[in-house]
């Protein structure tokens, strides 16, 4: 049986869920994509299976006229609960996701009347406690395809969460990015949007929307660029399918920053891509860092108990792991508490305080902490080249500088002359004057 989210979504079960409670479009939209897995698991259909769990959860009398109450730890949903674990499993997901997907199936037949079983404990994959690092994204986007080098670089230099960042439109990348192009149409945008561009967005996250939290933050040049290639190159991916079919395909503000070359790039990505995407990259990164270990163990560098501990702390190249990559920049270069809460999209620190939240200079202040940390996100270089770099530009304005004071004496020096030379004309005609003499 082929399941799909829209077989969730017209199921009478689900209508009456969503009808119980007020949440989010973005947990809404979780809810259902884990239900597919339970659905997918089970190979039945949603209202099947909790017509099935609500029968035999009644009461029944036996022969001897006992009644006996229902005990879900050997029902029918211990059996779909224990078959969906092992479908993600066999999956690839981690035990973290795992989890989430049975919270959310969890909640949505709990308030549906269906009574549980205890919990199934995973063991906490301990790969997830390390941050990735610059290394390890850097190889992982030096194995991707440019659409997803953009996506990967936007994530984790500016933490948005993918179910946020799925739904920015191309004008939203324009909006953000304004103050450097001044263009209102999209191809004007995509003939003069310069390099180096730095985006701010202002958004609430879907996550935190009911709380009423925003995020403040900016995206580097670095990712700004990437997603300018991406885009241009999209242009000209669908010139080249309207040759090809006759159509008239064309990039407008309204699509989606981030698309499916399978939906010729007008669609939005889905969660499903961006999943798979990820365990592909993550089971490329952990080759590469095994072989590296192993290099290092065939060259006597590391001993096997060093090669087996660094082994297990290879860390998890998933979406989450971007976001944590960058609130563990934050944290590490010291960011001030308001700005780091704005940025991470956060419940701002001391948000009642309207000294605090509302201060004219917060807004500076976001850009100037984000300004710092730039050099610890970015993958093409090295902080020391930026400081490098920084010592070049201040060598070289102090150079221009000496060369504007150099130029305006040389100026000086030549009024004091002619001024000279005036003056002493001056009284040399005078002299000449008082003695009646003629030259």
């Amino acid at each position: 049986m082929i399941m799909k989210k829209e077989n969730i979504i017209e199921s009478k079960s689900w209508q009456k869920y969503v009808k119980k409670k007020n949440i989010t479009q973005k947990t809404l939209g979780n809810y259902v994509f884990s239900l597919l897995q339970f659905c997918k698991a089970n190979n039945k259909p949603l209202d099947s299976m909790i017509k099935e769990m609500l029968e035999e959860q009644l009461p029944y009398i036996d022969e001897q006229g006992r009644i006996h109450e229902y005990n879900p730890e050997y029902g029918l949903i211990d059996t779909y609960i224990n078959n969906t674990v092992t479908y993600l499993q066999t999956k690839g997901n981690s035990n973290h996701s795992i989890h989430s997907h049975m919270m959310g199936i969890r909640s949505v037949l709990t308030s549906l009347g269906v009574k549980l079983p205890a919990k199934v404990e995973l063991e906490r994959n301990t790969k997830e406690w390390y941050v990735l690092s610059k290394e390890d994204i850097r190889f992982v986007l030096s194995i991707s395809a440019l659409h997803h080098q953009a996506l990967i670089t936007f994530m984790a230099h500016t933490g948005i969460r993918s179910g946020d960042i799925r739904d920015f439109r191309i004008s939203d990348f324009m909006n953000a990015t304004y103050t450097y192009h001044h263009c209102t149409e999209i191809d004007d945008f995509l003939e003069k949007a310069p390099e180096g561009m730095i985006g701010y967005w202002q958004f609430k996250p879907q996550k935190t929307i009911k709380h009423d939290v925003e995020c403040k933050v900016y995206n580097t040049e670095e990712s700004s660029n990437l997603i300018m290639k991406s885009l241009r190159r999209r242009q000209a991916s669908l010139e080249k399918i309207n040759k090809k079919k006759g159509t008239d395909y064309r990039l407008e503000k309204n699509d989606y920053l981030f698309s499916s070359r399978n939906k010729n790039f007008k669609g939005k990505i889905n969660e499903s891509t961006i999943t798979t995407l990820f365990v592909r990259r993550n089971e490329e990164l952990f080759k590469h860092r095994e072989r590296l270990l192993q290099q290092e163990l065939s060259e006597g560098k590391i001993s096997e108990e060093t090669f087996k501990a660094k082994i297990g702390e290879i860390p998890v190249f998933h979406a989450h792991g971007l976001r944590k990559f960058f609130i563990t920049t934050l944290a590490r270069k010291r960011v001030n508490l308001r700005a780091s809460a704005f940025l991470e999209g956060h419940a701002p620190f001391m948000q009642h305080d309207s000294s605090y939240v509302d201060s004219d200079n917060l807004e500076e202040l976001i850009y100037e902490e984000y300004q710092r940390v730039i050099p610890a996100l970015s993958f093409l270089k090295d902080e020391e080249d930026f400081e490098l770099g920084k010592r070049n530009h201040d060598l070289q304005i102090e150079n221009t500088q000496l060369k504007q004071e150099n130029h305006q004496l040389v100026i000086e020096n030549k009024n004091i002359r002619d001024d000279f030379e005036k003056e002493a004309r001056k009284v040399f005609e005078d002299i000449l004057r008082e003695n009646n003499i003629k030259l």
